[in-house]
């Protein structure tokens, strides 16, 4: 056991995933306090989770909602019932769905997928799919491109576009309070144009676990069913909804991660020598192609340094922010890429790589 542990890689600064989010003192004590208790025997009986439901239809403005134990499970279920086993699935060609999630979907429905690029709001659109019968795919915000945002306004312009065609539409809203404090717009003006929409609670809030689905009474129906044939249901689920329902008072606080995650891309950015993207929320992609790294190496060196992140393809190392790392940060992980760049130039000069 204690080499399994000492392999487990410590980090003085976790920027690999927001779902490392430490609870709130708000949160581990609702989560204590529900623990103390009993918990219901079905799922969904329970008053917490109940609570929680209707706290999160007030807030998405959507009719009924659902806990999941994880936001890939809440946008699995939420397809299959909109009908993923019959209709053709429209999805942006970076998205996670497609890049992380399809093989879930693709063993449990085989669907037809079908890719669209997204430019500015306007959606490229492959030839044929207009006659497609299909459930139409978008994420907020998205991750695969640094945390971008889509607005209320410009939710809706995609939406109405794939209901012209007369396609159902999903939100993949993992992120989507970053989108909504990003933004300004509430999360139910960015729920409004879609029939399904998915959140989480662990990513930046701080919750254990935990995600919603919420749409029409009959879609969650059918989910909640679909999860149920799937031995997906949590029981007693007094904790987990607890600890959701403390979290979402949380949302605003995101603005703090947003803000340093743009000090931090800054500063790197001064340095030279990295190619960073401006991030909209809580996200920062980075390059070390001028140094000659390629994104693994530069998130290996990065982690030996203390910072631990994610290669994000074959270029980029991804910086998420989130209420663990502290608000003065900046100028510390700056030093750890200024330090690596000179170490790189010192072993160009050298000859060692």
């Amino acid at each position: 056991m204690s080499s399994i542990v000492s392999s487990v890689p410590r980090f003085d600064l976790d920027l690999r995933s927001d779902i490392v989010a430490p609870a709130s003192a708000a949160v581990a004590s609702a989560v204590a306090e529900a623990a103390r208790r009993p918990g219901e025997f079905a799922w969904r009986e329970d008053p917490i989770e109940r609570a929680l439901e209707h706290r999160v239809c007030d807030i998405l403005g959507k009719s009924a909602a659902a806990l999941f134990p994880t936001c890939t499970a809440a946008n699995i279920a939420g397809l299959l019932a909109l009908g993923a086993r019959e209709r053709a699935l429209v999805l942006e060609d970076t998205c996670h769905l497609m890049t992380i999630e399809m093989a879930g979907l693709d063993w449990l429905a085989r669907p037809r997928v079908l890719s669209y690029a997204q430019h500015g709001g306007r959606l490229d659109l492959a030839n044929g799919l207009d006659q497609a019968d299909a459930i139409f795919c978008l994420e907020n915000t998205h991750n695969r491109r640094g945390g971008t945002v889509l607005n209320a306004e410009e939710t809706r312009e995609i939406a109405q576009q794939a209901k012209d065609r007369g396609w159902s539409v999903f939100l993949d809203g993992s992120r989507l309070w970053n989108a909504s404090v990003a933004s300004g717009d509430s999360p139910a003006s960015l729920a409004a144009p879609v029939d399904v929409v998915s959140v989480s609670f662990n990513k930046g809030l701080g919750a254990p676990n935990g995600a919603a689905l919420a749409g029409s009474k009959e879609t969650i129906r059918a989910a909640v069913e679909t999860w149920r044939l799937l031995g997906g249901i949590c029981r007693p689920s007094h904790v987990l909804a607890a600890g959701a329902l403390a979290a979402l008072e949380d949302i605003p606080l995101l603005g703090k991660d947003h803000r340093l995650a743009r000090e931090t891309a800054s500063a790197i950015a001064l340095l030279g020598g990295f190619s960073v993207a401006q991030p909209q929320t809580n996200i920062v992609l980075i390059s070390g192609d001028e140094l000659g790294f390629d994104g693994t190496r530069l998130s290996a060196s990065l982690g030996q340094a203390g910072l631990g992140c994610l290669a994000f393809g074959p270029r980029h190392v991804r910086l998420v922010f989130h209420r663990g790392i502290p608000p003065d940060s900046a100028p510390m992980i700056a030093d750890i890429f200024r330090k690596i760049a000179g170490g790189q130039q010192n072993d160009r000069v050298s000859g060692t790589h």
